[in-house]
């Protein structure tokens, strides 16, 4: 008799084992729809991020490639060229959701604090050596606009990196909802 009760206890226990893995099941589903919701604006931040970063590192890789095989600059336009390239350099990298990117998902090794005063520091020298006529100072101004543009390639694949990190993070997590 001892004997037969305990099977009907392990009778009884599985409908109530599978009823309580059904609710942790049930309640993970949940807590991952909440995270969801919770952090689809990061979400959308990284995305936004990613896509721009992407963006302004092939401008930046253009004008790296074209300052180092055309040898520019060669006259003063060039320098004007080279002194509107940094200035949209600067407007690009001043994006609110770099900034934002660098609060609410993770820090870059290269701050982009450092990168727009880097920047400026470039337009600088190009401005002096444009306001003062030094065509001959050119290979300076070169400099600054490579050693710039390829450090904010630098900055960008950071970004792009650490934002495809939490997409896909995202991704796993929310699996589910798909």
């Amino acid at each position: 008799m001892s004997a037969l009760g305990g099977w009907v206890a392990v009778g009884a226990a599985i409908p109530t084992v599978w009823f309580l893995s059904r609710q942790v099941r049930d309640a993970e589903k949940q807590h991952r729809t909440t995270v969801s919701i919770q952090t689809r604006p990061t979400y959308m931040l990284a995305k936004k991020a990613a896509e721009t970063s992407l963006s302004i590192k092939a401008q930046c890789e253009e004008t790296i490639g074209r300052w180092e095989v055309m040898k520019l600059p060669r006259n003063l336009d060039s320098l004007r060229s080279a002194v509107e390239r940094l200035e949209f350099l600067h407007h690009f990298i001043d994006r609110i959701e770099f900034a934002r990117m660098q609060t609410e998902i993770e820090f870059t090794l290269l701050r982009p604090e450092q990168l727009i005063s880097s920047i400026d520091e470039a337009a600088r020298i190009v401005k002096s050596d444009l306001d003062e006529l030094h065509i001959e100072r050119v290979s300076y101004a070169r400099e600054a606009v490579i050693g710039t543009h390829k450090h904010a390639v630098l900055y960008l694949e950071q970004v792009h990196e650490i934002c495809q990190s939490y997409i896909s993070d995202f991704d796993r997590i929310t699996e589910h909802l798909r």
